[in-house]
């Protein structure tokens, strides 16, 4: 994780997310489209509806993994948020502009290692008067390396992304390093 423009220290541990607005950069955009393709399909074979638009209820968080990545990551956002206490203060919004997902290349792990990646810049201001609070990058990147790091990997990449992505936001805005 990279501050940009460091939160002030009466916002740190004293606030709670209010709104989460995640907008994917075109650089990934292609492979956002492969994760949200397998999400719709894991979808329909739970026989859920499509997600059009705003969920009108909050999903269980075994719903996740059928959700688009710009509707499941705010829910990990917030969920990682209060689990971590940040649960009153400061009224947060955070947008978040994604601009690099890639999942790990088989061939590339088996020769030198490869590596599944979230990374993205959040941006943090005021709910109720949208004043600019702070910035920071969170770059997510788990490493893979021969066949039996791909084959631990398993399934559930991008819910996986999502949860560190999750977590890293919490270290910041609760200015600790775990949730205790």
């Amino acid at each position: 994780m990279r501050v940009v423009t460091p939160l002030a220290d009466p916002v740190v541990g004293a606030n709670h997310v209010a709104q989460v607005e995640v907008t994917i950069g075109d650089t990934a955009e292609e492979a956002l489209v492969v994760f949200d393709e397998k999400a719709a399909e894991k979808r329909a074979e739970r026989g859920l509806a499509p997600v059009e638009g705003e969920l009108a209820e909050r999903p269980s968080r075994e719903e996740y993994a059928t959700l688009p990545l710009d509707v499941m990551l705010p829910l990990m956002i917030e969920d990682h948020t209060r689990e971590w206490g940040l649960t009153s203060g400061r009224a947060l919004r955070l947008d978040v502009t994604i601009d690099t997902l890639k999942t790990a290349n088989a061939a590339m792990a088996w020769l030198a290692g490869s590596s599944d990646q979230l990374a993205g810049m959040v941006e943090v201001s005021d709910a109720t008067t949208g004043e600019p609070l702070g910035e920071f990058y969170v770059d997510v990147i788990n490493s893979h390396s021969g066949l039996l790091g791909m084959a631990i990997r398993g399934a559930g990449i991008r819910e996986e992304l999502a949860e560190e992505f999750g977590i890293h936001v919490a270290r910041q805005l609760s200015g600790r390093e775990d949730r205790n």
